[in-house]
């Protein structure tokens, strides 16, 4: 699981014949592990609270059949299987979701990577997820060989995609921002606009909660302790904010640990002292952040934050050092920035 984004919420004070208002909340479990959440200032009248909860899990239920790599049967794991160097006709989710990836890709130059998803399976963070040993050096290059975000051609007129070699592709990077996007369409049909969603370390809001405040959203202390290391202040226009970490997701081998995060260039686990990476955009899709904050965390802060000072993208680093954290963040950070106390 991604690190999470923590929703803090205050109490508002009323006169005692005012019960202060609270937002209406709906939760549940998206891709069979990851904890999904909506909050919304009010229930709109054509629509009972059991209904809307049934069709914001079934947005993300649906995601999991066109994006999971963990079954078979699914629309990515079709094309996946395909023949090489023929069209498939793919949904628009399928689409769009490899059609952003594509585009974080290049503006990495590959430190983002659709396609590391033989790799991901090799270092045991796939399907099997059970890591036995160190990849030897001849099956990193043979899964290597799979790797390499220019061989997925696109047709944008027909939604088509072709592989143009035997490359893996794991969209698992921007799944929790294709989640968001997903529970935002269903508030979309009933004209919702106040509400905060999250899905693990995806999140986005709008808005102001029913007491007339904004959403208070934290980054957590990457510690295990799910204690707010910042508060960020995002006002009332649209945030999306993404978290990448690799504190609570890795594997212990011969008494090492191997963050889940693969770096293309090494075809190994990142190794850098970041810990925590996370990103902001203002109407922006969730997905697209969703990858920004993968690909900046693979890049690590002293990478990362040249690339994004040179993209205008909002970062928030957390390091590890020997007496605990310490931040780095970009110049379009600090406006998110909550003062201390």
């Amino acid at each position: 699981m991604r690190s999470l984004l923590i929703a803090l919420f205050s109490i508002s004070v009323a006169s005692c014949s005012t019960v202060a208002k609270e937002p209406v909340s709906f939760s549940g479990v998206a891709y069979y592990s990851m904890p999904w959440a909506v909050k919304i200032d009010a229930l709109p009248a054509q629509v009972s609270v059991q209904q809307l909860q049934q069709e914001l899990q079934a947005s993300l239920d649906h995601a999991n059949k066109v994006l999971s790599t963990y079954q078979n049967d699914t629309e990515l794991m079709q094309f996946n299987q395909s023949p090489m160097r023929q069209w498939q006709q793919l949904s628009p989710m399928l689409f769009n979701s490899i059609q952003t990836s594509l585009t974080v890709s290049a503006a990495t130059q590959g430190v983002y990577d659709v396609t590391v998803g033989a790799l991901v399976e090799l270092w045991g963070f796939g399907k099997q997820a059970v890591p036995s040993h160190i990849p030897s050096p001849i099956e990193i290059d043979n899964a290597r060989q799979r790797v390499g975000w220019q061989s997925v051609l696109l047709n944008p007129q027909t939604h088509q995609a072709q592989r143009q070699k035997d490359v893996f592709l794991n969209l698992s990077s921007l799944g929790e921002g294709v989640g968001v996007d997903e529970l935002e369409k269903v508030l979309a049909k009933y004209q919702i606009h106040s509400y905060m969603l999250s899905v693990a370390g995806t999140l986005k809001t709008q808005g102001l909660k029913p007491n007339g405040q904004t959403w208070q959203i934290a980054v957590e202390k990457p510690d295990g302790s799910g204690l707010p290391e910042r508060v960020l202040k995002l006002g009332q226009q649209q945030a999306v904010v993404s978290t990448s970490g690799s504190y609570r997701n890795y594997h212990e081998i011969d008494g090492v640990r191997y963050s889940h995060t693969i770096d293309p260039r090494t075809a190994k686990p990142i190794q850098h002292k970041t810990v925590s990476t996370t990103v902001v955009f203002n109407h922006q899709k969730a997905a697209y952040t969703d990858a920004w904050a993968t690909a900046l965390n693979v890049l690590g802060a002293k990478e990362g934050l040249a690339l994004a000072e040179k993209q205008k993208i909002a970062v928030y680093y957390l390091l590890k050092t020997p007496t605990g954290f310490a931040e780095q963040y970009s110049s379009t950070f600090k406006v998110y920035l909550e003062q201390q106390p």
